[in-house]
């Protein structure tokens, strides 16, 4: 079933009336299923690793550390993030010990962010509790259908990054 929908037109005051598709209205009901879910996953990211000295943000950003010390904003872009935010957890988890800046051979003034030891430990024992938890949440699915689900939200990903 389409819906009609107003859109703003290009000249002030001017609205171009639209109908969205079903593959529309489908879109717009999988972005709220998104949404929800997105913030349940950084709820239960901040319980699985409380106790540890990481939020699930501060363990998905030093975590991005640990195959090679990386610049903020390559991390921002690795996990869909602002560069602003992965700046303020970079700058926590240094504060904190659990990360250093080291220089950049490539970018003078683009530091790059590395674990400390601390850090290091303390992601890889997050990382060796984690299959029983992917395990758990994923025992209803299939592998082919977790699947297909990554290949439908990479087209979309790619989609809206051309439309930015």
């Amino acid at each position: 079933m389409s819906k009609t929908v107003k859109r703003a037109g290009r000249a002030k005051g001017e609205a171009k009336v639209e109908t969205i598709s079903n593959s529309g209205a489908a879109y717009t009901e999988l972005m709220f299923e998104i949404f929800r879910i997105h913030g349940r996953i950084n709820t239960l990211g901040d319980r699985f690793s409380a106790g540890t000295g990481l939020t699930g943000a501060r363990w998905r950003v030093l975590g991005s550390t640990l195959p090679e010390p990386k610049q903020v904003p390559q991390i921002a872009r690795e996990r869909g993030l602002t560069r602003q935010s992965v700046q303020q957890i970079a700058n926590s988890l240094v504060e904190d010990g659990l990360a250093k800046f080291i220089e950049n051979e490539r970018h003078k003034s683009s530091k790059l962010l590395a674990p400390t030891a601390l850090g290091r430990k303390t992601v890889l024992q997050l990382n060796g509790r984690y299959p029983a938890l992917a395990n758990s949440i994923a025992r209803d699915c299939t592998a082919a259908e977790l699947k297909a689900a990554t290949v439908l939200l990479t087209k979309l990903s790619k989609r809206l990054d051309d439309e930015i």
